[in-house]
């Protein structure tokens, strides 16, 4: 097709930083004015969704853990409820507010690197510095509890791996109370500068019809006025049981969805201080297979004691859904069982990091060239969900 001649084709990615992994972008320009933009994913061929038809149930749990990598454990979450549903596990009480309180620190840390990575974007490395900081602080405590820092495989159905220990409670406290740095130099170095509001406000502006109509969820979601949040809207786990109310902004555009990050992060802080006021005593994991005593003198022993090499039996021909809040949005497992009862037929990953991906082509063109930068960052998707 003939352009005039003022009109050329530019690639942003896949191999740049700003575009937050491998994604390419094709745009079409008239001096730095967008005209039109062609998102083009499947550069990490993933192909995990596959992978797993051949695993076992409890092996796949690792698989989940490097989709979303800045949200883990969450998405463990919405696949062991998948299996506890189909069972119909019952989960002890102390093991429900564990994950309330992991799910939260991992929220934490992943709006902590969305704000950065935004505002590093736009030119300021300082704030993306600081919360390099404290998310190690919080990878030093899934460390204490999993022996892991980043993909923690620590959810499995009917409750956890490992308990709490003292000194892990403490912390969490200590993290808790010392967030306080961080929260202001956002205030001072992003939501309160003239130029970060200048490149931020009235740019990629998503309308709630636009939203909707993309399916998209999450922050992204609640920033353009729609009240939708999974942890209240289904409750699932502990979160029927805190005192919460999903936050919105009406704006819609990148300086909102940053700023909704920075509240939901003052209100995880809140939640986790209420799980650890509720945290007592008791058990970790519901009975049965997993807390069965074994002898573990021999290799054949110790290798079947392990969690991730013991196969699990699901009903056959069933098929359930489950979905968690991340912090990107609805996670959702779709799990199909066939006649095999000991691996999937099929396990589907709703992404919302792929709804949000799809959406670029029609909030893009209009803005000019540095605009592009900003709206990628606001809308804090991650490639590894997205090429699943």
């Amino acid at each position: 097709m003939q352009r005039p001649s003022s009109e050329y084709i530019l690639n942003v990615g896949p191999h740049h930083p700003s575009t937050h992994g491998v994604l390419r972008l094709i745009l079409r320009l008239r001096g730095e004015k967008i005209l039109g933009c062609m998102p083009e994913i499947g550069y990490l061929h993933r192909g995990v969704e596959k992978i797993v038809e051949n695993k076992r149930f409890l092996s796949i749990i690792p698989y989940i853990d490097r989709l979303d990598y800045l949200s883990p454990v969450i998405q463990e979450h919405a696949y062991v409820i998948a299996i506890e549903k189909l069972l119909q596990i019952d989960v002890p009480r102390r093991a429900l507010i564990i994950r309330a309180i992991f799910d939260e620190l991992t929220r934490i840390y992943s709006h902590i690197m969305g704000i950065g990575s935004l505002t590093y974007d736009l030119g300021c490395l300082s704030l993306f510095l600081y919360g390099i900081e404290e998310r190690e602080k919080i990878m030093d405590i899934f460390e204490m509890t999993t022996g892991a820092r980043m993909h923690l495989t620590y959810y499995i159905p009917g409750g956890l791996l490992s308990d709490l220990s003292y000194d892990c409670i403490n912390s969490i406290k200590s993290f808790l109370d010392n967030l306080d740095f961080f929260i202001d130099s956002t205030e001072k170095l992003a939501l309160d500068n003239r130029i970060f509001k200048d490149r931020t406000k009235g740019i990629g502006i998503v309308t709630k019809n636009m939203a909707i109509k993309y399916g998209i969820s999450g922050v992204n979601l609640r920033a353009s006025g729609i009240n939708y949040d999974i942890r209240k809207s289904i409750q699932y786990g502990f979160y029927k049981e805190l005192n919460f109310e999903p936050i919105t902004l009406s704006d819609g555009d990148c300086y909102a969805r940053n700023m909704l990050r920075f509240l939901e992060i003052k209100q995880s802080v809140n939640l986790i201080k209420q799980c650890l006021e509720l945290l007592e005593p008791g058990e970790i994991r519901s009975f049965g297979i997993f807390n069965k005593e074994e002898e573990r003198n021999t290799t054949d022993e110790l290798l079947h004691g392990s969690f991730f090499a013991r196969g699990i039996e699901l009903p056959k021909n069933s098929m359930v859904y489950s979905s968690v809040e991340t912090p990107r949005g609805e996670f959702g497992v779709h799990l199909i069982v066939n006649e095999d009862r000991t691996k999937p037929y099929r396990l589907h990953f709703k992404s919302p990091s792929f709804a949000t991906i799809q959406m670029l082509g029609k909030l893009i063109p209009g803005h000019k060239l540095p605009d592009v930068t900003a709206i990628l960052g606001s809308l804090d998707f991650i490639m590894g969900g997205c090429d699943r």
